[in-house]
């Protein structure tokens, strides 16, 4: 199997050994410097910058922020959905709709008899996520919603794909 290339408008991005090391240290801490990767790598630093820059203007990669809730006072569930009769992209729009204030993600679920819509949102209490639970069980479609708060995060793996790439490209 030949090693895995992201095509792009101008060209594309091999992941051969040095690509995937780049890119396994900016995922990791986005705010690396190029002159740190070099060192830790062992590669030229404008070697480095070359190839940092072509990965990081492809649209591989995104760049973003992230607010911790709880910081703010806001706790955060997911909704189980089982939606009927093929509906599930407008159920999901109805939801992004009524409810954009709370919702952080809205993901379509194969697999999984007892659901297939999961729609991750944000509240301030019990009262609000009745609320939005009780208006999801009103619309045409939609069989069931459970919920499950989410309280502690174990584990968030970015970097689980480079690790993927790596194996790809022997």
């Amino acid at each position: 199997m030949g090693r895995p290339s992201i095509h792009l408008n101008r060209g594309q991005i091999d992941f051969d050994s040095i690509n995937i090391k780049i890119l396994e240290n900016i995922i990791i801490n986005p705010d690396i410097k190029s002159a740190e990767i070099a060192k830790k790598i062992n590669i030229p630093l404008s070697t480095v910058q070359r190839r940092r820059s072509r990965i990081e203007n492809s649209t591989m990669l995104q760049k973003k922020f992230e607010i911790d809730t709880k910081k703010i006072g806001l706790r955060t569930a997911d909704m189980l959905i089982k939606v009927t009769k093929g509906q599930i992209e407008s159920v999901a729009g109805e939801i992004a709709k009524l409810h954009s204030k709370s919702v952080l993600e809205i993901s379509i679920r194969i697999g999984q008899l007892d659901f297939n819509l999961v729609v991750k949102v944000v509240y301030k209490d019990s009262d609000e996520i009745y609320d939005i639970i009780k208006t999801v069980n009103t619309f045409d479609y939609v069989e069931s919603v459970q919920w499950s708060e989410i309280v502690k995060i174990i584990l968030r793996k970015e970097n689980g794909l480079v690790e993927n790439l790596l194996e790809l490209s022997k």
